[in-house]
């Protein structure tokens, strides 16, 4: 029951649809009903010699209720009973006409309401992930946040196919033909209101289990997908090391396990709709002895016991659906466990409230008594400087001393754990995100691009660009010879992460894209450290027309990139150790000194 709740909160925001498919369901049980309900008349009229009274046929309401109808029909007729079984006819075909065009209606706007519930879900869960702080992704696989994306969601959205329209349906439709029944012969409909909670119930302990073994099934098959996805991203490396037969193997355990858990929940969900058969047929046949004993003592005539038993028959139909969608339902709610842990994941980089407006850095950054630390790791340690406004300063140290991290908590891509960041005195926390982040262009080491095109990846999400601007950017950052010489030229698809441009290439576009946009504040983050001589000569030139007028931090890589710096950083081990000028910290002949003499890259 829990389960089917949190599906219908899903579509509270549909409500509209949902009433739709009500309203015409309810057409549709009626219609169907009275069809049904027919039986009786016909038989009376087909085989009764004598005038048509009532006897015995029901309760006595019914009973009353039904004489008035054969006496309608009676005088309608004048005892022509060809005539009467033609009106009958006639009703027959015209109920079914309409519990069809309703059963097609209900349908129709069913099938929008499940759609519209599976595309809000998607938005929401993706737009919580555009929300969440780069530190959930260095935690998560992509793999698996693909998967609750994809299976989970998947599994969200049969399970509505499977469900929906038992929920709305189905539990109405039961509730009809039992009241029905209730009216006809309340005796006889004591023994289904008795057997059939027994039934539900044995269903709902299946699916009980099933649940748990979905949660596995789910986890496993999000295995396969996050161990696809790693070893499409690194094939060239397998392919070097030659260890295809060990991802092979490796895969293959997975997927085995994979395979065998969702054997197990197909298994324990197929096992339902035998079940639920067989205990409904069991029911009927004890509907089936004691109706017709009723029959040969004369306490129901045969026409009513006909319609009674054709009217019960129905119910077992959706008793059926609901037996076959409650252990969908158990897997769609282990779905929706899955996704919500996505969006009640915490936001952690959060805008207050009364966040105010920046538009531009007026005097200077400072980096006042910075420390933070990755779990309970430090990564830096009362880290302070300042950046003033258009000047440049290079962060140098070893790996894992802290430069990255510095650079990321200035877009708040991190907050500080400890110390603030201000810019002209304020600290970054009091401004609007977007505002703060619009302020900066940020090239990193690895040029971040996307399957469209040059002018795409270029503009990328800006709409006011004329053909002039874009080619400008592309001439300053030397990139817009090679564009010329593509096929399609700023229309040329450049592949998933821009796979069909060399490294070269592939940061230069990134940095006509930082220039299109006119940072004021520039962070390089070892934007060269990754090409040959002849490319980071001409990224060079390209990131001396993007640092021109800007203020700019960078992270060096090779020291030679960064000797006109105005201030030198030197970290180890999180903290600063020296700070100057490259002639200064030349001449201190400490630990700048000593990189500088072992050659140019750290």
């Amino acid at each position: 029951m829990k389960a089917m709740l949190r599906i219908l909160r899903l579509i509270i925001p549909f409500k509209g649809l949902a009433g739709l498919n009500m309203i015409f369901n309810f057409i549709q049980i009626l219609a169907g009903l009275f069809s049904l309900a027919l039986i009786m008349p016909l038989l009376d009229f087909m085989f009764n010699n004598n005038s048509i009274e009532v006897k015995n046929v029901g309760s006595g309401g019914f009973n009353s209720l039904y004489q008035n109808f054969l006496n309608w029909m009676t005088d309608l007729v004048k005892d022509d009973k060809q005539q009467a079984l033609f009106y009958i006819c006639i009703a027959l075909v015209i109920a079914t006409v309409i519990k069809n065009i309703a059963r097609y209606l209900a349908l129709y706007f069913l099938v929008i309401l499940r759609n519209r519930v599976i595309q809000n879900i998607r938005e929401k869960v993706f737009n919580k992930i555009l929300r969440l702080p780069i530190s959930f992704f260095s935690n998560e696989k992509k793999g698996d946040l693909i998967s609750r994306m994809s299976n989970d969601i998947k599994e969200v959205e049969w399970s509505l196919m499977a469900s929906l329209e038992a929920i709305f349906k189905e539990p109405v439709t039961i509730l009809f033909y039992i009241f029905s029944l209730v009216y006809m012969s309340p005796k006889l409909t004591l023994f289904v209101i008795v057997l059939l909670p027994f039934a539900a119930g044995s269903i709902a302990l299946l699916g009980k289990s099933l649940r748990r073994k979905s949660k596995q099934n789910q986890e496993r098959q999000s295995l396969v997908l996050s161990f696809l996805e790693e070893s499409l991203g690194g094939m060239r490396i397998i392919k070097a090391f030659v260890v295809e037969k060990v991802f092979s193997s490796k895969f293959k355990e997975i997927n085995t396990n994979a395979t065998t858990a969702n054997i197990k929940v197909n298994h324990r969900g197929d096992i339902a709709s035998p079940i639920s058969e067989t205990l409904g047929v069991f029911v009927a046949a004890i509907i089936l002895w004691f109706g017709g004993n009723m029959v040969f003592d004369e306490q129901l005539s045969g026409s009513a016991f006909f319609a009674y038993f054709a009217i019960f028959s129905q119910v077992i139909p959706p008793f059926k659906q609901l037996s076959q969608a409650f252990p969908m339902v158990q897997r769609g709610a282990v779905g929706i466990d899955r996704y919500e842990e996505i969006l009640n994941a915490d936001e952690k980089i959060v805008e207050i409230p009364d966040a105010q407006a920046i538009k531009t850095l007026k005097d200077k950054i400072s980096y006042q008594n910075i420390s933070f630390k990755y779990g309970n790791d430090w990564v830096l340690k009362n880290v302070s400087f300042d950046i003033p406004k258009n000047k440049k300063v290079a962060l140098v140290g070893a790996s894992g001393s802290g430069k990255s991290t510095l650079a990321d908590l200035l877009p708040r891509f991190y907050d500080t754990t400890e110390g603030d960041i201000r810019i002209d005195g304020t600290n970054i926390k009091s401004f609007k995100i977007d505002d703060l982040r619009s302020l900066m262009g940020i090239v990193t080491q690895e040029a971040i691009l996307f399957n469209d095109t040059i002018e795409n990846n270029i503009k990328f999400g800006l709409t006011d660009i004329n053909q002039n601007q874009l080619d400008h950017a592309a001439k300053l950052a030397n990139a817009f010879d090679f564009i010329m010489q593509t096929e399609l030229g700023f229309q040329t698809i450049i592949g998933e992460r821009g796979g069909k441009l060399s490294g070269g290439q592939r940061q230069r576009i990134a940095i006509a894209r930082a220039l299109l946009r006119n940072p004021q504040i520039l962070i390089l983050d070892e934007a060269t450290s990754a090409l040959d001589n002849e490319s980071e000569k001409l990224v060079q030139q390209a990131l001396d027309h993007l640092k021109e007028g800007r203020t700019t931090l960078v992270i060096a890589h090779r020291l030679s990139t960064i000797q006109d710096a105005d201030e030198i950083i030197v970290l180890d081990k999180g903290e600063i150790i020296e700070k100057g000028s490259h002639q200064e910290l030349m001449k201190m002949e400490g630990y700048y000194y000593r990189l500088s003499k072992l050659g140019e890259g750290i």
